[in-house]
């Protein structure tokens, strides 16, 4: 649901007054803040069992667009326990680090009290975009109630179509264990969504159309380029370069057969 100004920073205010007598020092943020970066507060958090067998999960604004995606875990019980860390930390702006991956994109990371990585961004175009998706994580966070149930991703193998929270439409590709495989970058119409995805299946059922990168020291990032050269669709970033390997190996027999799309 899309909040008026007001009824946002009502909801902002009665946020801010449960977590101050507990939480640590966390950064002012301005009415404008609040209102350009989050646009619903029915965000949620989801787990799905990876390619690699080991657990994650993301924290989805309420739109459906995923803004954070946790390190691996062994065990469902111990992703959940990371979604309790995401609530624990999550409204501290000392616990987010804007950083620039190798291949001069930027990413952001969302660092626990004992310096260990909880979860991290897609990569963004522009440190701006970076610093933009960190702040709606933390909003996010700031309307968030604990304790919080999380929920099992969609287990379609599918296309979404979503409109984003910065008002862009945007399309990625879910496999069936609820992965997102692929995602885009914004366009200004549904239209262009609808064309990116055609262009994914044009395109995505040979590996050689893919580009494995080194994103960041044990980190690595999958494209998925046309002819052309331009970049179509990106990957989230793996813990290693054969996960990488899994993903596109994955996508390339997803996209070999007919995948639907669904508009959210």
């Amino acid at each position: 649901m899309i909040l008026n100004i007001r009824a946002l920073a009502v909801l902002a205010a009665l946020s801010l007054t449960v977590v101050a007598g507990c939480a640590a020092p966390t950064e002012e943020v301005s009415e404008s803040e609040e209102t350009q970066d989050l646009v619903s507060t029915s965000a949620y958090f989801e787990t799905f069992q990876g390619q690699d067998g080991k657990f994650y999960f993301h924290l989805m604004a309420g739109n459906g667009q995923n803004v954070l995606r946790s390190q691996s875990y062994t065990r469902l019980a111990s992703a959940q326990n990371g979604v309790s860390s995401v609530l624990d930390n999550g409204n501290d702006k000392r616990n987010f680090e804007v950083n620039q991956a190798l291949n001069g994109d930027w990413y952001f990371n969302m660092i626990a009290a004992n310096g260990q990585v909880i979860g991290s961004s897609e990569l963004y175009s522009t440190k701006s975009n970076a610093e933009r998706g960190a702040r709606t994580v933390r909003a996010l966070v700031r309307l968030l109630r604990a304790p919080l149930a999380t929920k099992a991703a969609p287990t379609h193998q599918a296309f979404e179509i979503f409109k984003g929270e910065d008002g862009q439409v945007y399309f990625r590709l879910r496999s069936a264990n609820g992965e997102i495989m692929l995602s885009s970058e914004g366009y200004v119409a549904k239209s262009g969504a609808e064309n990116g995805v055609a262009s994914v299946k044009a395109n995505g059922a040979d590996a050689a159309s893919y580009e494995i990168e080194e994103a960041w020291d044990g980190g690595w990032a999958v494209r998925l380029v046309a002819a052309n050269g331009e970049v179509i669709a990106r990957t989230e970033t793996y813990s290693t370069k054969s996960n990488a390997q899994r993903a596109v190996d994955h996508l390339a027999e997803i996209l070999a057969g007919r995948v639907s799309t669904i508009s959210l």
